[in-house]
């Protein structure tokens, strides 16, 4: 694995111990200072409204007390962090925001931002040929669950109210978001051993249903990153006929790792680290409808850089809403216009705009990136397969794996086990050495899970989970994802 490493592209990162700082802060001051520039070169007759010397000693004094709290924050960057999806942001992305935030646009309309709206509109044409449509429509949203809200409104207007089904490992949100929006009935479908939605379970749900309005895949489940059988919806989709939404927000951009320079589709790689069952199912992206993908998860980006995509641009026309004060330049791309969301940050747009031209979302790029996160989860649920002490939950399809401790068939008894581990290994403690967090089923799916165990009490069963988002992971053979099962197997 050692030898696929693209090292030139850690250049991009500040680095987990801060490594790349001072090519950063180089970089951040030549952002500074062309912003500066701008505002001096503006209009430069005016004569300047400020006087005396600059300096605030309230900011100052503030500031000191402010970053003696960021001290307290968790050591998101690090590979000892792997408990939540927090993504090591890149130094394109920092400078991107930073070089715009200092304008403040707004991509609601054009006249608020025409260059990031200009940088936007380039940025989804990136996702969209990420995700093989040959055209369709999008825009960024502040994160997943307003895309997917957006996504099941310009479905139900464009369609006719109905039924939405999504797996019981879903979201969270899809229940708020069929309640907002009073959707006829949603339906949560049952899931096999490995948290992927049961087919034949849809299948049924199908039959019964007056109106099938949309059907909800995951590609990436946020609990076990479990993928759908994509192949298998679009068969039942032929018969059915639903709108197909692909809820991708986690995992989308693992669609790079099987992309040529050109976007085009490589051969699937037995050697690699992708696996059979998720390729398979990324190569299906461009028969969705409608997909959801989230530049803040894999992606590298920092919070908030959701994004949904359309492969029909008539979805967007249900959307469609002006107001007096705004869409001026009609002959203008307005994204506000056919969005949810009204104000947005120009400056995540060019922050995603940056990253992008420097790290495309190919395998050569994002996507080698990316690998290294899977090779890490592989490398994972490979020592637990080799643990006296351990098993793995399920089988990891993306970078997210579940574990739980030997020890009988007792449920009860497991769930000790794995509490104790998880708070010795988790925020419970502030002194760990490793931060993972748990990943909590039900009785009903823990039977498919895992049928062999007794479950006297009927109680929910709390696995291990640990989320390999930090290819940093991968360097050093595995250096730390050694020590983290070294550390779960202290007693």
């Amino acid at each position: 694995m050692s030898d696929e490493i693209k090292t030139d592209l850690f250049d991009l990162f500040l680095g987990p111990k801060g490594e790349n700082s001072r090519y950063f802060e180089e970089l951040v001051s030549r952002v500074i200072r062309s912003h500066s520039d701008l505002r001096a070169n503006y209009s430069k007759d005016d004569l300047s409204l400020l006087k005396g010397i600059p300096g605030s000693p309230k900011l100052e004094e503030e500031l000191i007390k402010f970053l003696e709290l960021q001290k307290n924050n968790l050591p998101y960057f690090h590979p000892r962090y792997s408990a939540q999806m927090l993504k090591d942001p890149t130094i394109p992305s920092i400078l991107g925001y930073l070089a715009f935030i200092m304008s403040n646009p707004n991509n609601h309309a054009w006249e608020g931002g025409p260059v990031t709206t200009e940088m936007e509109l380039e940025v989804v044409e990136t996702l969209l040929k990420m995700c093989g449509f040959k055209s369709g429509w999008g825009h960024l949203a502040s994160g997943g669950s307003l895309a997917n809200m957006e996504a099941v409104w310009a479905a139900r207007d464009y369609y006719g109210n109905g039924t939405v089904f999504f797996s019981e490992v879903s979201h969270y949100s899809w229940k708020r978001i069929c309640k907002i929006l009073n959707i006829d009935s949603y339906e949560e479908v049952a899931v096999d051993g490995n948290f992927r939605m049961n087919l034949n379970s849809l299948e049924d749900a199908l039959k019964k249903s007056n109106k099938p309005l949309m059907v909800v895949a995951n590609f990436g489940s946020t609990g076990a990153g479990s993928v759908d059988n994509i192949e298998g919806i679009i068969e039942l989709k032929s018969r059915y006929n639903f709108h197909l939404h692909i809820d991708a927000a986690y995992g989308g951009f693992f669609r790079s790792c099987i992309l040529d320079d050109n976007y085009g589709l490589l051969p699937y790689d037995h050697e690699g680290e992708v696996s059979l069952h998720s390729y398979n199912q990324l190569k299906h992206f461009a028969e969705a409808d409608s997909i959801t993908i989230d530049p803040h998860k894999q992606g590298f980006m920092q919070y908030g850089a959701g994004a949904v995509i359309y492969k029909d641009e008539a979805l967007r026309e249900p959307l469609s809403n002006t107001a007096p004060y705004t869409y001026h330049k009609t002959d203008k791309p307005n994204i506000g216009m056919f969005s949810l969301e009204g104000s947005r940050p120009g400056a995540m747009a060019a922050a995603c705009y940056l990253t992008y031209k420097v790290l495309p979302p190919v395998a050569s790029g994002l996507g080698s990136l990316l690998k290294l996160s899977l090779a890490s989860a592989n490398k994972f649920s490979e020592l637990m397969d080799l643990s006296d002490n351990f098993n793995n939950f399920s089988k990891n399809d993306l970078d997210i794996c579940t574990a739980t401790t030997i020890a009988g068939d007792d449920v009860a008894e497991i769930n000790k086990k794995n509490l104790e581990i998880y708070q010795r290994l988790s925020v419970e403690n502030p002194d760990a050495p490793f931060i993972i967090s748990k990943f909590v089923v039900s009785p009903e799916i823990l039977a498919r899970a895992n049928p062999n165990l007794k479950n006297i009490n009927n109680e929910n069963f709390s696995a291990l989970r640990t989320v390999f988002m930090k290819h940093w992971n991968a360097l050093d053979d595995f250096r730390y994802v050694r020590e983290l099962v070294e550390e779960m197997n202290l007693r």
